[in-house]
């Protein structure tokens, strides 16, 4: 490939990697919360057919999805998005010795709180 369409690939991709992380921000943050609070389906831990449909959570769905696109669209730029990062990690956590949904998610939104995540500021918080 050129420079010149490395450049306008770049170009393309650049809006809409920073569309998507603009929308990221607040879902993870209520589904977080909603799941500390004791709603178990963000993560999928609970995913077996049995039990499956009793923690359908469509818009927990909707941001692994989106957090897989700008994890692969962060690695065309060499930049590292490290919520969509951290929460995709979150998710594939499975295992017996593993916390549940909703201390995984207290832990997450302490991470946060903390400021280990730069996309947030302290009153996205509250």
């Amino acid at each position: 490939m050129d420079d010149g369409a490395h450049v306008k690939k770049r170009s393309m991709n650049e809006p809409r990697r920073d569309g998507l992380e603009d929308d990221f921000r607040p879902p993870p943050l209520a589904c977080l919360r909603e799941c500390a609070d004791g709603r178990y389906g963000l993560s999928g831990q609970n995913d077996a057919p049995e039990i499956a449909r009793y923690y359908q959570w469509d818009e927990a769905d909707s941001l692994q999805e989106i957090a897989l696109e700008i994890c692969a669209l962060r690695i065309e730029f060499g930049q590292p998005n490290t919520l969509a990062e951290r929460f995709l990690h979150c998710c594939s956590l499975r295992g017996s010795n593993v916390p549940g949904e909703p201390k995984l998610a207290k832990a997450f939104l302490n991470e946060i709180s903390r400021g280990d995540f730069k996309p947030f500021s302290h009153a996205d918080l509250s």
